[in-house]
């Protein structure tokens, strides 16, 4: 069984920083394109459905951002 890590290691690898780097990049596609269609829909209740799933993406994208610089504050 594998144990949980409480605390992230002191040093990123670079395989550690790749992964960050392409999760980053996928939540801002992720955000960038709910915002496009929730513009696009003529239903106002599903705009706000995919205008919301934006914003969850966008969260995911500010605490990911902010573990990578270090910053608490987020969460």
């Amino acid at each position: 069984m594998v144990g949980t890590m409480n605390t992230p290691p002191e040093y990123v690898t670079d395989k550690d920083l790749s992964y960050l780097k392409d999760a980053l990049s996928w939540e801002l596609l992720a955000m960038k394109k709910c915002n496009h269609y929730a513009g696009m829909c003529q239903d106002q209740e599903i705009s706000n459905l995919v205008s919301k799933a934006g914003q969850m993406h966008q969260q995911h994208y500010l605490r990911l951002l902010s573990e990578v610089n270090g910053d608490k504050t987020l969460y």
